[in-house]
């Protein structure tokens, strides 16, 4: 049927003249189909829907880490550490640290504190809890707590009888590196020096962080710090402004400056017994003072104790003579009473045989070279060493194993290019 006006007629029965009856003819099927035929197949088929199945957790990391890897659900237990040796720098001095009760050793490398038996160095523990690199720590009188520092300031008390090693206390005496520390004997109070912004030392209690007085009295980074283990107490410090000071307390009181040596001071140290106090210097000289007034005894080998500075001094559990290392590469065993040199440890010729620190625990005579190396002295043979304790001191990039005739080795590259088969 057609309009007056010639346009065709839209038939709602058949639905010819619409525009849309053009999909028809392009699927190749009369105009006259029926709409449910005419409707595409994808829209007929959408109406059957399908119940939906749940769709599955992602796996989350430990749990996808644990599917990943077989052997992470095997139980572990460790049977064997190898510690690292100190980490150590030219012209610094490193800190061994004593267990009072002369079984363990204790130094530090990056954020790790390594504890080792003296009689077996194999025998070792190790303290990971710190976030930044520690620079020394010490053991408390007691020997039930180990005091430790890092280079931001953080001070960690934490308990040595437990392996968990639990944090007791937790301080940041001042912003900046912690160099050295030094408990009193009762092991209620902390000494700390080393590179602050205000001030360069504290002295607090241990379990409250109430100051019991200050350091004062230099103008430069502290390097060293000890407190006489008997009272009345007295504390000394050494610096790099070439000054060791003395003080008086509790409360510890700046009393006055030791002025001479001529360069920075890098160790000082009470005698067991506390009746004296070394002080160890750049300029190659070790000084003798009263643990008491202060007042200067002698210096040791007269005008010069060593050839090179002087970076570490120790005494012996008897209190007569002291143990010193330097960077001419050998240490000496001192008889403080008639100022004479009783052993010359001769290390090396090479530079990394430059002596940076020393122990001296009960039979034990230890000292650091430049290398990392621990050296075990023998006052029967200055010669050779006992033993030298080697190893890596930079971190591990490679490790394999090889076997061969039965037996197992393990094969370490570290950082500074040393190869170690275990």
């Amino acid at each position: 049927m057609v309009k007056a006006g010639g346009e065709p007629r839209r038939d709602r029965a058949s639905g010819l003249g619409r525009p849309q009856r053009q999909r028809a003819g392009r699927a190749g099927v009369s105009g006259s189909r029926s709409r449910a035929s005419d409707r595409p197949l994808r829209a007929r088929h959408a109406r059957r829907r399908l119940p939906r199945r749940p769709r599955a957790r992602p796996l989350r990391g430990p749990i996808r880490a644990r599917r990943r890897n077989k052997w992470a659900r095997m139980p572990y237990e460790i049977k064997k550490v190898f510690a690292s040796l100190p980490q150590v720098e030219r012209g610094v001095s490193k800190i061994l640290g004593g267990d009072p009760k002369g079984d363990n050793f204790l130094y530090t490398n990056g954020k790790c504190v390594i504890l080792r038996n003296i009689d077996n160095p194999a025998i070792a523990d190790i303290y990971t809890e710190h976030a930044h690199q520690v620079v020394v720590a010490k053991y408390a009188p007691s020997g039930f707590y180990i005091a430790s520092g890092d280079v931001s300031g953080k001070l960690r008390i934490w308990d040595t009888t437990q392996k968990e090693h639990l944090l007791k206390y937790e301080y940041q005496p001042f912003a900046g590196k912690i160099k050295d520390i030094a408990w009193t004997e009762d092991s209620k109070r902390i000494a700390v020096v080393g590179e602050g912004r205000e001030k360069f030392g504290a002295v607090f209690l241990w379990d409250s962080g109430s100051s019991v007085g200050e350091i004062t009295g230099h103008n430069k980074v502290i390097n060293s710090v000890d407190i006489k283990q008997s009272r009345p107490y007295r504390l000394a410090t050494g610096s790099d402004d070439n000054c060791a000071a003395f003080f008086e307390g509790p409360p510890f009181k700046f009393k006055f400056t030791i002025g001479d040596h001529s360069r920075f001071v890098n160790c000082v140290r009470f005698s067991p017994d506390g009746n004296r106090f070394a002080t160890a210097s750049a300029d190659g000289q070790i000084f003798i003072y009263d643990g008491k007034t202060g007042e200067k005894v002698c210096a040791l080998g007269g005008t010069k104790a060593h050839d090179g500075g002087i970076y570490a001094v120790s005494w012996s559990p008897d209190s007569t003579h002291l143990l010193s290392a330097s960077g001419d590469k050998t240490s000496k065993i001192w008889d403080v009473n008639v100022n004479s040199v009783v052993n010359t440890f001769p290390m090396g010729s090479n530079v990394l045989d430059q002596q940076l620190g020393c122990l001296w625990q009960k039979d034990h005579l230890l000292s650091i070279s430049l290398s990392g190396y621990i050296n075990y002295l023998d006052k029967n043979n200055p010669s050779k060493p006992l033993r030298v304790i080697k190893g890596h001191s930079k971190s591990i990039q490679c490790l394999t194993v090889h076997r061969n005739g039965g037996k197992s080795y393990i094969y370490s590259g570290s950082h500074d290019g040393h190869i170690n088969i275990l």
